[in-house]
């Protein structure tokens, strides 16, 4: 069974690790702005091992190994397995999303709902690491160490960056809809300097369907990905 309910009783706290990363002095709005949005373009390419829970809004989870490689902003390619045996593979581009699921009706409709989950982390993911700071309209708060950056988009939406103020990097988004509610949260952190640019390890995505925890370990940046990296499976079916 591929569900197993999440069980934290008894086990120890792993230890963070520590962040050593560049500070920045008291920069103006403008200033973090360009040097978040300089980050964020400077990352072309994305690769590295992952280790993903996924927990349901009953409670019950799923962890898997897994692998993921990413083209900000729209491309994103994740493969899951568990005991060696392909949970599920997922592309998204920008014509679309392609998932591959298990033939079998029972495991189809555990696995499907996950790789859908895991592509709402990618899509949000992949977009709003890619581009965000360099968008027209954005509305810079101060709020005790923190730069609250919000952007309204053209669906009603709005979109708020909690940016640590020493460091300059993004510590959690927020997705609200129209009438206010949060929808989605992505949370990020254990962040590490690779390739001379600081990036996170940790992501925690949240949304009414559940919760999606994602680990990377063994992270490039701005390496050479395959010609194919991004070309769905012949077996991939396009989702709606």
């Amino acid at each position: 069974m591929l569900l197993v309910g999440t069980i934290t009783a008894g086990c120890a706290t792993p230890r963070r690790p520590v962040e050593n990363l560049p500070t920045f002095g008291d920069v103006d709005h403008a200033t973090a702005l360009r040097i978040l949005d300089e980050r964020a373009r400077a990352v072309k390419s994305l690769s590295a091992r992952s280790a993903l829970t996924l927990t349901r809004a009953d409670g019950q989870a799923v962890r898997l190994d897994g692998a993921v490689v990413m083209a900000p902003p729209d491309r994103l390619r994740l493969r899951a397995w568990k005991f060696n045996q392909a949970i599920f593979d997922l592309t998204l581009t920008p014509e679309g999303l392609w998932v591959v699921a298990p033939d079998d009706p029972s495991r189809r409709q555990k696995v499907l709902p996950a790789s859908l989950s895991a592509a709402q982390l990618g899509r949000e993911w992949a977009l709003l690491s890619g581009s965000f700071f360099g968008e027209t309209g954005l509305v810079v708060r101060d709020e005790k160490g923190t730069l609250a950056v919000s952007r309204k988009l053209d669906d009603g939406r709005t979109v708020v960056c909690d940016v640590d103020r020493r460091t300059l990097t993004p510590r959690r988004y927020r997705m609200f809809d129209p009438a206010g509610r949060v929808r989605f949260t992505l949370a990020l952190g254990d962040y590490g300097v690779f390739n001379g640019i600081a990036w996170p390890t940790r992501l925690d995505a949240r949304s009414d369907e559940g919760r999606i925890g994602v680990k990377l370990s063994d992270v490039e940046l701005n390496g050479e990905l395959a010609p194919n990296a991004f070309k769905p499976p012949r077996r991939a079916e396009k989702q709606p």
